[in-house]
């Protein structure tokens, strides 16, 4: 039997391990979203609401798809052309950023989460502030650069 403080300490060694792997794709700021959204830059990027349709339709930022939580895991795991027949874009390539966004952020990491099993080679970033942060900098007139 392994020592309690060896113990505590191979679980806080996991912990690091595993929030080092999550943190090492950037989280999108409001700002950098914004500029996607307008142009500047022009980075390719796809932009995925995992919001339930009924929120969706309370706002959302610009250029976003909606594929609500409980579908992503199986739309991300269609061919290309049933995802685009479905969702109207593209499926998400390695060659072009994937931002997931929700109402707080946690929904869109659980997304996250889900996609990288599916799609590991994908480069998808989350917008942690989400919509409650969007809609409250885009009210307030933040400027583009």
């Amino acid at each position: 039997m392994m020592p309690i403080a060896l113990r505590q300490t191979s679980s806080r060694a996991k912990t690091a391990i595993f929030r080092r792997m999550y943190t090492t794709k950037q989280d999108v700021s409001f700002q950098e979203l914004r500029q996607l959204i307008h142009g500047v830059g022009k980075s390719p990027y796809t932009l995925i609401d995992v919001r339930e349709p009924d929120e969706v339709a309370q706002g959302k930022v610009p250029t976003a798809t909606n594929i609500p939580l409980g579908e992503v895991a199986t739309a991300f795991s269609l061919s290309n052309d049933q995802f685009k027949s479905k969702y109207g874009i593209d499926k998400p390539s390695p060659s072009i950023e994937t931002i997931f966004y929700c109402r707080s952020g946690k929904r869109s990491q659980s997304a996250i989460d889900q996609v990288e099993k599916i799609s590991p080679d994908l480069v998808i970033r989350n917008y942690r502030g989400s919509w409650l942060n969007y809609s409250e900098n885009a009210l307030s007139g933040q400027s583009l650069v």
